[in-house]
């Protein structure tokens, strides 16, 4: 059984990791609403869901995250969040694939699954990931542990134990249920 100091360790570590996941996906979703404006000039809602969130990069800041204790040397810093965030950005576009594949094959069209398309691009691998998308990556996951991990600490180290957990609380709770609302109504933007 858990003691209470381990009970309330535990929790604030859980509610760090969340703020960090919704940060990654919070910072993609701007990355990508940015990039899509210039490159396409328009703003779209890209991703599966409804809110100002991609899932797939709060996943990679949570495994860029990870690699705290390499902060002291940017650069192998800079090449383990390029294989992170590689690996993330693959494994999730080739299951989506798959997805795709055997709900087509089933003959179910609603739900494709393509949610970007990098074929073209220099050095892509099955259209998934390529040499771009990892830099950038890696590149964010420099911004992320100079300043915005930092930056995340502090404030949080500041707001009580409360205001965390009412906060966190409430981000669960809204993040949940624009899954579900999008998994019932939304449908993403597909290649």
């Amino acid at each position: 059984m858990l003691t209470l100091d381990r009970r309330i360790e535990l929790t604030n570590r859980l509610c760090y990791l969340f703020v960090i996941f919704l940060i990654g996906c919070l910072t993609g979703w701007i990355y990508e609403e940015i990039f899509y404006w210039y490159t396409e000039g328009m703003l779209r809602n890209r991703g599966i869901l409804y809110g100002p969130w991609l899932p797939i990069y709060g996943v990679g800041a949570l495994g860029i995250y990870a690699m705290k204790p390499f902060k002291k040397n940017p650069a192998v810093l800079f090449l383990l969040s390029a294989g992170i965030t590689g690996v993330v950005e693959y494994i999730i576009g080739w299951i989506a694939g798959v997805v795709e594949y055997l709900i087509g094959y089933a003959g179910i069209r609603w739900f494709h699954m393509r949610l970007w398309d990098y074929r073209g691009l220099f050095g892509n691998i099955s259209g998934i990931i390529c040499v771009r998308s990892v830099v950038s990556f890696a590149l964010l996951g420099l911004v992320f542990h100079y300043l915005i991990e930092p930056s995340t600490e502090r404030v949080m180290g500041r707001l009580s134990r409360r205001a965390v957990y009412g906060g966190c609380s409430l981000l669960v709770a809204l993040l949940l249920t624009d899954c579900v609302l999008s998994a019932l109504y939304r449908t993403p933007i597909t290649y």
